[in-house]
């Protein structure tokens, strides 16, 4: 879980919104607090979330005094997706793709009965045509919501969970876009050019790129 401070704290993003849940004690002043009461239910989060879905506020903090818990009944509230992706590393260069017209990093679904670390592998060979050498350490997972594109879902919302690996790479600096996923271009950028990828790219994948350049 991406945890944003000492203290229990979560981050979830509806596009470029962000959603923070955490303990009264950890949320500063001049801020737009939303307290939910321990006998909350699940029919609450849902009523809070349509509300906050169709208004303006870019910012919210949710509290509750067992954080844990209750981010774990916030994504309940959602239809939950997993998936996986990598930070795939080379000589300084992070390998990037571009998609829907902004920079991502290469991710999908896991498959029934498999582990992230497998889909993470997998997603980097099939959108980039990089086979990485291997898994170097686990990066923190963060959370997004968005609408179902499915019409047979359509009005509901995803609670869509991606877990980060960072892996290695010694081969040769090329690669090749899965078109049939919408992707145009392969990447290779250096670290300090990271800075003009966060300019267009998704709030919630600013947390891993801010894990090489802040």
């Amino acid at each position: 879980m991406f945890i944003t401070s000492m203290k229990q704290m979560y981050k979830v993003f509806l596009n470029d919104r962000s959603i923070q849940i955490g303990s009264p004690g950890n949320i500063g002043r001049n801020k737009s607090v939303v307290t939910f009461s321990d006998s909350y239910t699940v029919a609450d989060i849902q009523n809070w979330f349509n509300v906050f879905s169709k208004n303006s506020l870019r910012e919210v903090y949710l509290v509750n005094s067992n954080p844990e818990e209750f981010f774990m009944r916030f994504q309940s509230a959602f239809k939950v997706l997993h998936a996986a992706g990598g930070v795939v590393i080379s000589n300084n260069k992070l390998l990037f793709i571009f998609r829907n017209d902004k920079w991502d990093l290469p991710k999908g679904k896991l498959d029934k009965n498999e582990l992230a670390e497998e889909a993470a592998l997998r997603e980097v060979t099939e959108e980039t045509g990089i086979v990485p050498d291997g898994i170097d350490r686990r990066l923190p997972t963060t959370f997004h919501i968005y609408p179902s594109p499915d019409a047979g879902n359509r009005g509901k919302w995803i609670f869509k969970n991606t877990y980060w690996f960072q892996m290695n790479y010694t081969g040769p600096l090329t690669g090749t876009p899965q078109q049939e996923e919408g992707i145009t271009l392969v990447k290779w950028v250096d670290k300090g050019s990271l800075k003009q990828m966060k300019t267009n790219t998704y709030e919630n994948l600013k947390q891993i790129i801010n894990l090489y350049h802040p």
